[in-house]
């Protein structure tokens, strides 16, 4: 062949694709030449050179990718032979748009998967794949243009925080507004914050609740202390004796046995007048035996419907001449009092000998102190309203109190409200925008006030207007207002993301000297951050979305079949989770630790359930190193998840399957096709789950997802409901029954399968070693759920660079989770408009 032929014939293949494009004739004899009959020299190769430079440049994406298609797709997917709704050879050129926008995005899952081509067809290289998928996306990424912009209002958690931080208050807010809408996992992304008319009634009660809250009406009382001795005025007994409701008298205390509802009420000690509250608890354990007994204290309405909030769950150590004293503050309302329940395990589950000894909770004595709060004005008063002379709080309306008589409601009045006014918002509309605020719009919402002054209302009135209307306004309510990323709107990203709240003094001050887009300034501002106490909002947020933690009360475990749970165990399963994840971001540790790990945080009552040795105490977790032999390690291993992706009753490989896909390795599958009757799995035992899904799996249009599906699901299926490891189901039908317990066993557990890639394992630990055995796999999907909760913003299939480049900066730390943060942080999604 002469010489340039090869270079000849690779610049008419791209000749030939840029004419296609062009829509010229290639039938036309003139064009036809022998390639032999072409001369060639310097010049001409130069040339073709130039050409082909060109064409490659223009038309990259649409030939290796048509090739790639042709070689290993249009077999199955052509219009010969077209599995499923996706022919390939009749589809558009990759974009971001539309039907064939979601087309080529499943196209890049599922070759960036290995779930296409089959496990029985050739397979491509790596390097093959990596090229074309690069190619996908970079055509996606130019076909959606400019993006929209990453503007969005706050969530009712952020709400509640911010407004919290600005005044000072800690009124529940978030409860008065309604549920947010989730996107890809997470409820601070733009799409499903939505703004209505309804909502901007419920902003205008919030903040009208949020500025009452900073008004002390009343004067409070001095400081008093409120005790109740338990067996005070009666003599002490020895001997036990039995009274109904499972208390006793013993040591000079009284005793309760019973765990659950409703729990020992202590109504002596109950405040007269709300405020904030020293309460303290002297308690000891009767008749322990070897465990660590705990109780639970409430705080709420004596009597009658109300919440009663959980102020913690605590050890019940000392002796009755030496009880444990538990103290802690904490804001109460008149007549609510402390309510104390025994967390006895597993009192309530072993069937016990009836002359064997009871452990039960020694009360000695009760006693609140307060209020502690005596301020007046109120901290928040001040702060909101300043200090000038020109204030003062003046008696108004009178109001009935039973333990004081002539009292009468305070409101804040001003010698000079017009000036004071303009002060009061001139200083606040700043902070609560969260960066400069030019005089013009500062007047708007002082003429506001102004008006309300002139038309008759009072000075606090006024002021309640002018601040309410802050409360409600745009520029409160929404984050990534600009078209342009400023130090002030990177402020506010940063303080949302790790903190859910405003941004702090530090952070504003940086900004003003245009500071934090420094990498050096920014890593040091998210290290601190990080180590700020409000950085648990960023783990609660975060884990509460990503890891379904807050769904832990969506199902109840059926009784009869798990008789061992209680909320002092499910309590244990949050913290674990919440323990285990805090771990692993103050320590940088990898995002491997997820799938799986040598450690995990524990108490005793979850090691008991977990049969792990060696573990004292409820009250105080703790970092445990786990034994060789322990299937534990990893959050798929952990009960708090094995309990929200169960109902309570039973379990289904196709529910924690698609937990695993969508939630741990980031890969959402599809909703199951309509018309398609969902498993589920019979308790009586009478049919295996995996018979049950070897039929469902027959219909043509299920078989595709659960072959993704079934093998974690499948894997998962060593342990039951609330996290317990087993090797058998437990049955409410046939099966050998069981002494003491209502339920039977049932057939035994299958955990084995086969992966979409064609990777066969036998049981949960062999099914975690697969996940391991690809830290790329687990490092992207978290990157990527960093990301969208980080921005604010959905993630798709034209950010797969972004996600990338995420993962690379955090390969030297071996993925770690704190540097994943810094990496997000430093990425040019966080910093785009």
């Amino acid at each position: 062949m002469p010489p340039g032929t090869t270079v000849w014939l690779l610049v008419r293949k791209r000749f030939f694709d840029v004419c296609g494009i062009l829509d010229i004739d290639l039938t036309d004899p003139a064009l036809i030449k022998p390639v032999e009959t072409i001369p060639v020299n310097k010049y001409f190769l130069a040339a073709l050179a130039i050409v082909l430079l060109w064409t490659t440049l223009c038309f990259p994406a649409e030939s290796e990718v048509q090739s790639f298609l042709q070689k290993h797709c249009l077999k199955c997917h052509g219009a010969e032979k077209p599995k499923g709704e996706v022919q390939l050879d009749t589809l558009a050129e990759p974009t971001a748009a539309g039907a064939v926008g979601e087309t080529w995005a499943r196209i890049l899952e599922v070759i960036e998967s290995g779930e296409m081509p089959p496990k029985k067809q050739p397979r491509p290289g790596a390097t093959e794949i990596s090229n074309v998928l690069q190619l996908i996306t970079q055509a996606m990424a130019q076909s959606a243009g400019v993006r929209p912009l990453a503007l969005r209002r706050l969530n009712r958690v952020e709400y509640e925080n911010t407004i919290h931080d600005l005044l000072g208050i800690d009124t529940p807010l978030a409860e008065l507004l309604p549920d947010d809408g989730s996107v890809q996992g997470f409820d601070n992304v733009a799409d499903g914050l939505g703004i209505s008319s309804i909502l901007m009634e419920r902003y205008l009660e919030a903040a009208d609740t949020a500025f009452e809250s900073v008004i002390r009406r009343i004067r409070p009382l001095p400081p008093e202390t409120r005790r109740a001795v338990m067996m005070d005025g009666k003599e002490n007994i020895d001997s036990v004796k039995q009274k109904k409701g499972g208390t006793i008298e013993a040591e000079g205390s009284f005793v309760k046995f019973t765990p659950g509802w409703p729990p020992a009420r202590i109504d002596p000690v109950h405040p007269i007048e709300d405020g904030v509250y020293r309460c303290r608890l002297a308690v000891w354990p009767h008749d322990p035996s070897d465990r660590t007994l705990a109780v639970a204290i409430y705080v709420g309405p004596l009597f009658g419907p109300g919440k009663r909030q959980l102020m913690g769950i605590f050890d019940v150590t000392g002796t009755p001449q030496k009880p444990r004293i538990i103290e802690f503050t904490t804001r109460m309302k008149e007549a609510h009092t402390m309510h104390i329940e025994p967390r006895v395990y597993p009192e309530h589950v072993t069937w016990r000998d009836k002359h064997e000894p009871r452990p039960g909770i020694g009360i000695e004595w009760a006693e609140t102190h307060g209020p502690l709060d005596q301020a007046f004005p109120s901290e928040p008063q001040r702060r909101l309203f300043g200090e000038p002379e020109s204030l003062s709080m003046a008696e108004g309306l009178p109001i009935y109190m039973r333990h004081r008589r002539g009292m009468k409601l305070h409101n804040v009045e001003s010698t000079q409200p017009r000036d004071d006014i303009a002060r009061i918002l001139g200083d606040f509309i700043p902070r609560a925008f969260r960066r400069p605020v030019e005089e013009s719009l500062i007047q708007q919402y002082v003429a506001l006030a102004h008006a309300r002054l002139d038309a008759g209302r009072t000075f606090e009135q006024a002021v309640r207007a002018g601040v309410t209307a802050v409360l409600c306004s745009p520029q409160f309510l929404l984050l990534n207002r600009d078209t342009t990323v400023d130090d002030y709107t990177l402020a506010s990203r940063l303080s949302y993301f790790l903190w859910s709240t405003m941004p702090d003094a530090e952070l504003l001050t940086l900004a003003s000297e245009n500071k934090l887009r420094d990498p050096k300034v920014q890593h040091a501002q998210v290290e601190r951050m990080l180590q700020d106490p409000r950085s648990g909002q960023f783990v609660t947020n975060f884990i509460g979305q990503w890891l379904d933690q807050r769904d832990i009360d969506f199902t109840t475990p059926d009784k009869k079949l798990y008789p061992e749970f209680d909320e002092l165990l499910q309590a244990a399963m949050l913290e674990e989770t919440r323990g285990f994840f805090d771990h692993i971001l103050k320590n940088d540790l990898s995002v491997l630790n997820f799938v799986d790990s040598d450690f995990t945080v524990l108490n005793e009552r979850l090691a008991n359930h977990y049969g792990i040795p060696g573990v004292k105490g409820h009250e105080n977790f703790q970092i445990v190193k786990l034994p060789e032999d322990s299937i534990r390690g990893g959050v798929l291993a952990q009960a708090s998840v094995l309990k929200v992706t169960a109902n309570g009753t039973s379990t289904s490989p196709v529910l924690r399957g698609v937990w695993v896909l969508n939630n741990l390795l980031g890969e959402p599958v599809p909703p199951p096709p309509a018309g398609v009757p969902a498993v589920e799995p019979d308790i009586r035992g009478a049919t295996t789950i995996r018979e049950q899904l070897n039929k469902h799996r027959a219909i043509e249009s299920c078989a595709h997802c659960h072959v993704r599906i079934d093998p974690p699901g499948f894997a998962l299926e060593s342990f039951d409901p609330i996290g317990g490891e087993r090797s058998w189901y437990r049955s409410m039908g046939d099966g050998q029954s069981i002494r003491n317990v209502s339920y039977r066993v049932g057939p035994n557990v299958e955990t084995s399968g086969i992966t979409s890639d064609a990777r066969s394992f036998d049981g949960f630990r062999e099914f975690r070693q697969i996940l391991m055995s690809d830290p790329d796999r687990v490092a992207h999907a978290l990157a990527r759920k960093l990301l969208i909760y980080g921005t604010g913003r959905p993630v798709t299939v034209v950010d797969r660079d972004v996600v990338y480049s995420v993962v690379e900066a955090t390969r030297s730390s071996n993925f770690g989770l704190r540097s994943l943060i810094h990496a997000v942080v430093a990425s040019e999604l966080f910093s785009r408009p």
